[in-house]
């Protein structure tokens, strides 16, 4: 299974979008592992270093995750207990 990336928008939210954004990858619907943030200004992530970098470590993160195994919230909560992190 391949972990992907998604827009998360708010509902009901007047025309211009909002400057700070969370990073994330979804797990399963609603749950996600947030691997950062950043105030975006322009329109993709590429345009800027410092959302750039942000872009990278989303990417590692997820490469961590895949390479642990970790594909859903319920694989997550078995790592997370592996690695003696919750007890």
């Amino acid at each position: 299974m391949k972990l992907g990336r998604e827009k998360a928008r708010l509902k009901d939210r007047p025309k211009h979008a909002s400057w700070l954004r969370i990073y994330a990858i979804k797990l399963n619907p609603g749950i996600y592992v947030v691997t950062g943030g950043a105030i975006k200004l322009t329109r993709t992530m590429q345009e800027r270093e410092h959302t750039l970098k942000e872009l990278v470590k989303m990417e590692k993160v997820r490469q961590y995750l895949v390479a642990n195994n970790v594909i859903d919230d319920d694989s997550f909560t078995d790592f997370i207990k592996e690695k003696s992190i919750i007890k």
